[in-house]
């Protein structure tokens, strides 16, 4: 071939080639992937291409167009398909365009808020028993609750004591409301569907807890004058024998070491002389928390236990008024409403000698009186906050008058005079704002101050001649400035916090003692806590606080409160309970004993130097069930308390000597409740023991030890008739004179009945009843009411003879 010919073979091989480039490209194809697409372009078109066939597959293209090149070609395939191409050696890569990385989509999450309310009355339910999805809640002081979950729809279950329980399905809402119907109702029909009663005394989720309501305690023998004594006597692990009014008794507490609250005010003295009538006015307690031992850091200011007592809300929508009245007793209570969103209840007492008191032995036959007045008022706003504004106030006088005739010819009689004074006044204004998602925060001022006069002489006949005199003054308040805040209840966790400032004042004059002639003490002192719960599972919630307070005394140290509790639930019907925790007390009702080993107390502010600062450590463990008709609780408690503090009086000096010692008290609690429809009873039984050991002193027996209690009461209601039995029996305290004997004085025995009739007209019902204590006039002792004499005789105050009560109540 010439060179000629070669030549012209090249150049039309190459424009062959440049026109299979250059001719135009027809795609056809309906919902076809776009690897089968490039591979008939390779096929048709010679077109070369490199791609991920498993990529390319999950790509459908719909087309019908005609390209003019390769490259436009795929520029309109890959964008279809969210990729681009890269010509590589005359090959085309099909790649995969980078994504950016995806933010997360942050799940929604779903508020519940709400409050528990009587169906009845619309009083609210403090520290109702909650279960969201069986994670488990209490409601504060006012009810309300809030829970956080990603869950559009909850079930909730809310059981209340004295309430049927209600399950239900809820959807997302800030203003919940739920009411329950009370399980004791003064109508003589009722009909309740979808519910099941509770028992009379709940469980709850808490170490140490009993737990009472107005609903029981009308229909308990003596509740008129003092439902608070009435009612807290006959459960397990609070002291009944002794009749100890003034104070509580709780897991062999010393006196003084008992925090009792009314609206956060603290009541330093819960009786009157005349020790029938309790310190609050029956009519305003909506409910009682006793907390016995192993309580967490939110409550409570004392080494022992705490009663939290929670006074009535009222109604806003109607004015309600309440008289009762006994043969020494006028009570009157007045609820009034002052707006659509407030309402003011207010109410008195009156107490005059009791005309029928049959006493089983001549004793001193004082002269008693008795008055307060109490005062509330609440406001609820249109954004849900709370403002509520509590005070209370009384007036306690007793003035005891004996003849002592004597065998002489100089003096023929000695006349013996006994004269007391006190009063105790508190106020506490609280304001609660509910936040739309972050929970519920609560400020606080509160205001308590008692303050006591003793005077004592003996005179020569009917001259003012005096062979002896004593006066004794004492006093004690408080000033508590207090914020504290609960987050919403999320799925595993729920965490509260809060911040005080304590200041506390206390004097005293002793007419006696020039130690004591005239001595005042204050302290302040700053602290915190934090507290969480943790839910592990349905099975296991574990609940570790810590709290902690800075005196602002020089030399002052923090103390440092650990506490914990856990709760296992194996099946739902049982629960297993265990706490530990630290406790301190930063005023204390220390004793003053004399030579021959009487006992008077009195309240003063500890400076950690002088007066130390009291320490115990709580042990407490504990089983408990609960089933449709009955119900049990077995605890088992250790306290062990150091710096417990005395003064003594030297006997041939009679100076003032000071003793600091250490205490414990162990023992088991068990009660057992049965109720159907509104018949119920339940029996208690306490094995206890309390020891002390001052300095070089042997251990001893404490003043108020005591191995057994036992107690059975019942409440019956048949249509408007109510009966209701008790009987406590006590195996005695020992004899302070010799506290290591092992022997006690007279056991204690009391047997009380009550009947109520309830009569109920269009707008007035009216309860008529009738009150037996101590039915059998068993002649017993009063705790630490008797005096120690030098010749080794004694004479004891007794308890409550045999005393019927009549009493008439009138709600209109």
């Amino acid at each position: 071939m010439s060179p000629l010919s070669i030549k012209f073979a090249v150049v039309f091989s190459v424009l062959v080639a440049y026109q299979s480039y250059a001719q135009q490209i027809y795609v056809q194809a309906e919902a076809k992937p776009l690897n089968r697409l490039l591979k008939n372009l390779h096929r048709n078109y010679g077109i070369q291409v490199s791609f991920n066939a498993q990529l390319l597959s999950k790509c459908l293209i719909t087309v019908d167009r005609t390209f003019d090149s390769p490259s436009e070609t795929l520029n309109y395939l890959t964008k279809e398909c969210n990729c681009k191409y890269k010509k590589i050696n005359g090959v085309f890569a099909i790649l995969a365009v980078p994504q950016p990385p995806k933010k997360p989509i942050k799940a929604r999450s779903f508020s519940y808020q709400g409050q528990i309310k009587d169906g009845t009355n619309s009083e609210s339910l403090p520290f109702a028993a909650i279960q969201i999805n069986h994670i488990n809640l209490t409601t504060d002081v006012e009810g309300n609750f809030s829970y956080h979950s990603k869950d559009s729809v909850v079930r909730l279950t809310v059981s209340h004591l004295g309430y049927f329980t209600i399950d239900t399905l809820i959807a997302p809402c800030n203003r919940l409301r739920i009411d329950l119907r009370p399980s004791i109702s003064e109508l003589q029909e009722i009909t309740v569907l979808s519910t099941k009663k509770l028992k009379i005394i709940n469980t709850e989720q808490k170490t140490g807890l009993s737990k009472l309501n107005n609903t029981q305690t009308p229909f308990l023998p003596g509740s008129t004058n003092n439902s608070l004594f009435s009612f807290l006597r006959l459960q397990s692990g609070i002291l009944a024998s002794g009749e100890q009014t003034k104070d509580y008794i709780l897991w062999g507490s010393y006196k003084g070491q008992t925090n009792i609250l009314f609206d956060d005010i603290t009541i330093f003295n819960t009786s009157s002389y005349n020790d029938q009538i309790g310190t609050i006015n029956p009519l305003f307690i909506k409910d009682i928390e006793v907390l016995k031992g192993g309580y967490n850091v939110d409550v409570g200011d004392r080494v022992g236990g705490v009663v939290n007592i929670t006074s009535k809300s009222g109604q806003i929508d109607t004015s309600l008024y309440q008289i009762t009245g006994t043969q020494q007793l006028f009570n009157g209570y007045a609820n009034i409403g002052l707006t659509q969103r407030s309402n003011l209840q207010i109410g008195g007492r009156l107490v005059f000698p009791n005309l029928l008191q049959i006493s089983s032995q001549p004793l001193l036959e004082p002269f008693l009186l008795f008055g307060d007045i109490t005062g509330k008022y609440s406001h609820r706003f249109d954004n849900g906050d709370d403002l509520s504004i509590t005070m209370l106030g009384d007036l306690d006088y007793s003035d005891v008058r004996k003849e002592v005739q004597l065998d002489s010819q100089v003096i023929n009689s000695l006349n013996f005079n006994q004269r007391r004074m006190s009063n105790l006044a508190g106020g506490s204004i609280k304001y609660a704002k509910r936040w739309l998602k972050a929970g519920v925060t609560t400020a606080k001022v509160i205001y308590s101050q008692f303050q006591s006069e003793y005077t004592t002489g003996l005179f020569i006949g009917d001259s003012t001649a005096n062979v002896f005199s004593e006066k004794v003054t004492n006093g004690i308040s408080e000033l508590t400035i207090r914020a504290n805040h609960r987050l919403p209840t999320f799925k595993y966790n729920s965490l509260s916090a809060g911040l005080y400032m304590v200041y506390n004042r206390s004097n005293i004059k002793h007419s006696l003692i020039k130690e004591l002639a005239s001595v005042a003490e204050h302290g302040v002192r700053f602290g915190l806590y934090l507290k969480d719960e943790i839910s592990w599972s349905k099975f296991l919630v574990l609940r570790p606080g810590l709290r902690i307070d800075v005196p602002l005394q020089a030399n002052a140290r923090p103390f440092v409160q650990p506490r914990i509790e856990v709760l296992i639930s194996p099946v739902p019907q049982w629960k297993i309970n265990l706490a530990y925790g630290i406790y301190n007390q930063f005023i204390t009702e220390n004793a003053l004993v004399d030579p021959f080993r009487n006992y008077t107390y009195h309240w003063s502010v500890t400076d950690d130097r002088l007066i130390p600062v009291p320490q115990a450590m709580h042990y407490v463990t504990g089983v408990s069930c609960q089933y449709r008709f009955w119900s049990c609780r077995l605890e088992g408690y250790y306290k062990a308390l150091s710096n417990v503090f005395q003064f003594g009086r030297d006997e041939t000096t009679g100076g003032l000597t000071t003793l600091i010692g250490e205490g414990a008290s162990y023992g088991l609690d068990l009660k057992v409740a049965a109720h159907f429809k509104n018949q119920r009873i339940w029996a208690a039984y306490t094995l206890s023991k309390s020891d002390e050991k001052f300095e070089t002193q042997l251990l001893n027996r404490a003043p108020h030890d005591q191995r057994h209690e036992f107690k059975i009461a019942g409440m019956f209601n048949v249509k408007s008739f109510f009966f209701s039995v008790n009987y406590v029996y006590g195996s005695g305290f020992p004899n302070t004179k010799n506290l290591t004997s092992q022997q006690n004085i007279k056991p204690y025995s009391r047997l009380d009945l009550g009947f109520l009739y309830k009569l109920e007209m269009d707008r007035l019902n009216i309860d008529f009843g009738l009150s037996l204590l101590n039915l059998l006039n068993t002649a017993n002792v009063r705790y630490n009411n008797f005096v120690n004499f030098p010749d080794d005789t004694s004479e004891y105050l007794e308890g409550i003879p045999l005393t019927p009560t009549l009493f008439m109540n009138f709600r209109f």
